[in-house]
């Protein structure tokens, strides 16, 4: 992630950086939210059938590199597009099975009216 730079990102960041107020859902691997470009956002991981923490595996790392693009935080290596965005990190690819957990989406897609009581104009 090393001096990525988004074509047009500096314009859109003239306009907005995001707001607290909205949430941005990523259903993908797991996010390395330690990751220096992430100090400073707002991430929320929910709880799903992938339980592992993140690794140096494809799916932890594609997990990363997604929410990198949009949650990496100004004087990181790379900055998101809405940094200032709350995030809420599905993980439904595990890095021992490259397959997307069926289960899992369909946990989502039945939780996510309880989700939205949870977290509140999260989602």
């Amino acid at each position: 992630m090393n001096g990525l730079t988004i074509p047009g990102l500096k314009e859109l960041q003239k306009q907005t950086k995001g707001a607290s107020e909205i949430t941005v859902a990523i259903l993908d691997g797991v996010v390395d939210t330690d990751h220096p470009c992430f100090n400073g956002a707002d991430l929320t991981r929910l709880p799903t059938l992938v339980q592992h923490q993140a690794t140096a595996g494809q799916m932890s790392t594609h997990g990363t590199h997604i929410a990198s693009l949009i949650f990496a935080q100004p004087n990181s290596d790379i900055q998101g597009i809405a940094p200032q965005c709350r995030g809420l990190l599905v993980p439904v690819f595990s890095d021992d099975n490259r397959k997307l957990s069926q289960l899992d989406l369909l946990d989502f897609g039945q939780r996510k009216t309880d989700l939205r009581k949870t977290y509140a104009n999260k989602i």
